[in-house]
């Protein structure tokens, strides 16, 4: 957690104020403090800023996964029907540029008994949709061609234009740290003299996320779409502001 910091004075100033002073005719006497050095006085607050948005971009990983007696059949399997996967989700708009392979897996598959019994193909892929009206629609249906194979791992909602919340966001957080310092300004005394320093952080957008595992078959998805609901996320900037003190 961050902590508003008020400013100390620096070790030469404090050596300053404390040194004693010897006068031969009257003992020792304490000196008087010199001025402050110019720069040690001013006053450091944090400010937050948070707005929310609806998320415009929908993140779904899915693929295939195949069990075959030979490596190479399984393989043309898995390939076959993960080039019908893609070739779905372009169909429902999505670009090839928001399609990309994210993972491919050939494993030795084992029975119930642990013996050996064939092997696995699995290979997924990370699809971006940006329309959100048609996402569920859009899997579903490349699930569906899919068939019993398929495989439907998850979906992350994320908010990629999100330059005008930033702006907002920044702007309450500059309003937040300044209606401290103006406070502790006035507490202390003083008034706010110039900015000396601004340093801003930004809370990386955290993905809402919900899965599905398992393999959905062709006929308990063809007629039924995915339901997609965006809600809301969360926009934030941390600032660190010195100002000095008059």
């Amino acid at each position: 957690m961050k902590r508003t910091v008020l400013p100390v004075l620096s070790a030469a100033a404090v050596l300053a104020a404390a040194v004693f002073a010897y006068d031969a005719g009257r003992g020792p006497r304490t000196a008087v403090a010199a001025d402050v050095p110019a720069g040690t006085s001013g006053v450091v607050v944090d400010g937050l800023g948070k707005v929310t948005g609806t998320p415009d971009v929908l993140r779904a990983t899915l693929g295939v996964s195949v069990h075959g007696a030979q490596v190479s059949n399984t393989l043309a399997k898995a390939n076959d029907l993960q080039r019908r996967v893609a070739a779905a989700l372009a169909h429902s708009g999505v670009a090839a540029k928001d399609l990309q392979t994210s993972d491919v897996r050939i494993d030795q598959d084992y029975n119930n008994k642990g013996r050996p019994d064939g092997y696995r193909v699995t290979e997924t892929l990370t699809a971006k949709l940006r329309n959100l009206a048609k996402a569920g629609q859009a899997l579903t249906y490349a699930v569906t061609v899919g068939g019993n194979d398929a495989q439907l791992q998850g979906v992350s909602f994320d908010l990629e234009d999100n330059a005008a919340l930033l702006g907002s966001a920044r702007d309450q957080a500059f309003a937040d740290a300044k209606a401290k310092a103006q406070r502790y300004a006035e507490l202390s005394g003083r008034t706010l003299g110039d900015v000396q320093l601004i340093s801003e952080s930004t809370a990386p957008l955290a993905p809402v996320t919900f899965g599905v595992s398992g393999s959905a078959g062709r006929g308990a998805v063809a007629d039924s779409p995915v339901p997609i609901s965006a809600g809301s996320q969360d926009v934030s900037v941390s600032v660190t502001v010195r100002w000095s003190l008059n």
